[in-house]
């Protein structure tokens, strides 16, 4: 049998992979892992992009996603410490068994309808129309019919035959669809590069529950795993400050953000990233301040699709709680 350094090459090659599997584990022991989604997520995140954190002597380290359901994958594994998520998939989650906390709600509402029709201009317009949405129960199409239900605009029809906000994006880019519901940064690349897409209308839960008068479109949420809370709570609260802190950096500093959007390739061009950060409406609001509207959000799901939120109601442990 061949040795080296006075060992059998199959005994050398198991240290070796003992020791290698070692050094992964402590390099991932230092990392701070925060799954995002691409779109207004990355958005609300650019500044700590731009210059990572170091935290109680952790990297931060971002993994970004296309789809919500890779980010809800790698959550199941356990492979993130913190993540955003659609407050709906996030709670479905929780639901079926995974463990975590909702820090706080940073995006609230990105979708609006948008026409390549010149003769739509608001919502009165949208009378015996289509109009494409993204997702057969869905936020997307849950949201809207509820608003076209509470204000009164009769025989509109659905098609669902895109399934992406890219796809239903490029539908209407290519005039297969006339009127479509469609979500940020894809918003503002529309109406930039094609003079003939214009806003219809915001979708939002503003006036539309109850007569409630505040904006409880708690479309995202910003979540920290169980597992990170049991090991290591008292970095959570500087995790969140510097993610607040990026959401008001992008809020406060408009032209420096939407410089770093197009220098991190988020999105294709200053004018483009100006146009988008006011519509994705992006505010940090800790959980528990945003109780109210986070629990009224979630029970519109309940009332109407149960199942897309896991049959329930979740109960107030699943707000992040620093006691």
């Amino acid at each position: 049998m061949k040795k080296a350094f006075g060992l059998p090459f199959s005994v050398l090659s198991f240290f070796l992979f003992v020791f290698f599997l070692a050094s992964c584990k402590k390099e991932e022991a230092t990392k701070i892992k925060i799954g995002i989604l691409d779109g207004p997520s990355a958005i609300s995140f650019i500044r700590m992009i731009d210059e990572p954190p170091i935290i109680g002597g952790k990297q931060v380290a971002f993994i970004t996603k296309s789809e919500p359901l890779q980010i809800q994958s790698m959550l199941i594994k356990n492979e993130l410490d913190f993540a955003i998520l659609p407050t709906v998939s996030a709670v479905n989650l929780f639901n079926k068994g995974i463990d975590f906390r909702i820090i706080a709600c940073p995006i609230w509402g990105t979708l609006y309808v948008l026409s390549n029709d010149p003769k739509i201009r608001s919502f009165s317009d949208l009378e015996g129309k289509r109009i494409s949405v993204f997702g057969q129960g869905t936020t997307p199409d849950v949201v809207l019919q509820l608003m076209l239900d509470k204000v009164k605009i009769p025989d509109v029809g659905i098609d669902y035959a895109f399934q992406t906000n890219a796809e239903t994006a490029q539908a209407l880019r290519a005039g297969k669809t006339r009127i479509a519901v469609v979500s940020e940064p894809l918003v503002s690349l529309l109406i930039t590069e094609n003079k003939d897409i214009h806003i219809v209308g915001e979708i939002t839960c503003e006036d539309f529950i109850d007569g409630y008068d505040r904006n409880i479109f708690a479309q995202s949420s910003f979540l920290v795993s169980a597992d990170f809370v049991e090991q290591n709570n008292i970095l959570i609260p500087y995790v969140a400050n510097s993610y607040a802190t990026s959401c008001n950096f992008v809020n406060e500093q408009t032209d420096e953000a939407a410089k770093l959007l197009v220098k991190h390739h988020i999105l294709p061009s200053i004018e483009i990233a100006k146009t988008a950060i006011p519509l994705c409406n992006i505010e940090y609001i800790a959980a528990f301040a945003a109780d109210t509207e986070l629990y009224r959000y979630i029970s519109i799901y309940n009332k109407t699709i149960p199942e897309c939120i896991g049959g329930k109601i979740p109960p107030h442990k699943i707000i992040y709680s620093s006691n």
